[in-house]
């Protein structure tokens, strides 16, 4: 008799917004373990679009990405500003590879939950919003 996958009843819904999906691979695993369903976006305008058609309970977005044929080194901060005029309390979490100082600040005043380059900094703050 071939073994039984446990797959975890989905209990939570999130918007993962990168151009490279491939990058967070144990991330996704990681929150898929806990019951958490990814949707997933490759730009803002398609972020933007999905986020008009489900509740979800939290973002998760990359900082720089490809966008309209261009690279876009601020993606993630424009996306959680625009997030910010609809829904000013959904968690928005950054995380990308490298964060100076002005970009940190300037991530956090415009409403992202946290900016971070740090994986399990990540999956800490994942889990103190419930996750």
């Amino acid at each position: 008799m071939p073994d039984i996958i446990r797959i975890p009843e989905t209990q939570k819904l999130v918007l993962s917004v990168n151009d490279k999906p491939t990058m967070e691979q144990s991330l996704f695993q990681w929150l898929h373990d806990r019951g958490v369903a990814l949707v997933r976006a490759r730009s803002t305008a398609k972020a933007m679009e999905l986020l008009g058609r489900a509740h979800y309970d939290a973002v998760i977005t990359n900082l720089r990405r490809m966008e309209y044929g261009r690279k876009h080194n601020t993606a993630g901060i424009d996306l959680t500003q625009q997030i910010r005029r609809i829904n000013p309390h959904l968690p928005i979490f950054i995380y990308t590879m490298n964060i100076d100082l002005a970009t940190h600040q300037s991530a956090l005043s415009s409403g992202a939950t946290l900016i971070t380059a740090n994986a399990m900094e990540l999956q800490v703050a994942l889990k103190q919003h419930g996750f």
